[in-house]
């Protein structure tokens, strides 16, 4: 087969997987050798074994990577620093896109960019939304579930207001702390603990903006 028959398929898909290389008339193994060409050729990009983009100049479009985090491992969803950037609740621009899953903990450093997967519990697996980017879906942590995920992420996190000061959180106006109260029951005690302080670290905050108007 020609790269130009493999490129009629697929041209149109933003992320090209090896479970429907069974559509196309030909022989798995051979596909499967010569994909395997094309990455070494420089045609397409591999993300992980078995999925795969379209390398300049034949890709089109290039998929949102926020869709990408979300294809590479399923389920899960953006959390952690990345979310708390997409939020602007921190000032640091973030070029990991860091998620939760209910698989095991991996990562992929690909010519596209780094994606993390934390395992976690199915307990903890909740608390997220959809949003759209370009006419891609994705799913990501909502603002309050993001601040959560972060505090239990980060172990060292004890729940002190010149903790908070530190990591630079901004925007806050933007949380309902009766919903952070809610999505912090599922969490271990230091979690909890560390949501009550900052809860008050929240409203004395928005005091503060208020004040200010």
């Amino acid at each position: 087969m020609k790269f130009e028959t493999f490129f009629q398929h697929f041209s149109e898909q933003p992320v090209i997987d090896s479970a429907s290389f069974a559509l196309i008339d030909e022989k798995l193994a051979d596909i499967r050798r010569q994909v395997s060409g094309w990455v070494k050729k420089g045609y397409l990009l591999q993300l992980k074994k078995g999925v795969y983009v379209l390398n300049e100049p034949f890709r089109k479009v290039l998929p949102p990577l926020r869709f990408i985090a979300n294809y590479l491992v399923s389920p899960s969803y953006l959390t952690l620093e990345y979310a708390l950037g997409f939020y602007d609740l921190i000032p640091e621009k973030v070029t990991v896109y860091s998620s939760f899953t209910t698989k095991k903990t991996q990562v992929f450093k690909t010519q596209l960019g780094v994606f993390e997967y934390r395992s976690v519990k199915t307990s903890l697996f909740s608390g997220f939304t959809k949003a759209v980017d370009g006419r891609q879906e994705f799913f990501i942590a909502t603002p309050e579930k993001a601040i959560l995920d972060f505090f239990y992420h980060r172990e060292d996190v004890q729940g002190k207001f010149g903790e908070f000061e530190a990591f630079r959180f901004q925007n806050l106006e933007q949380l309902r702390v009766k919903r952070l109260h809610e999505l912090s029951r599922a969490y271990p005690l230091r979690v909890r603990k560390a949501a009550r302080v900052f809860i008050d670290f929240v409203k004395e905050e928005k005091r503060s903006y208020t004040s200010l108007k």
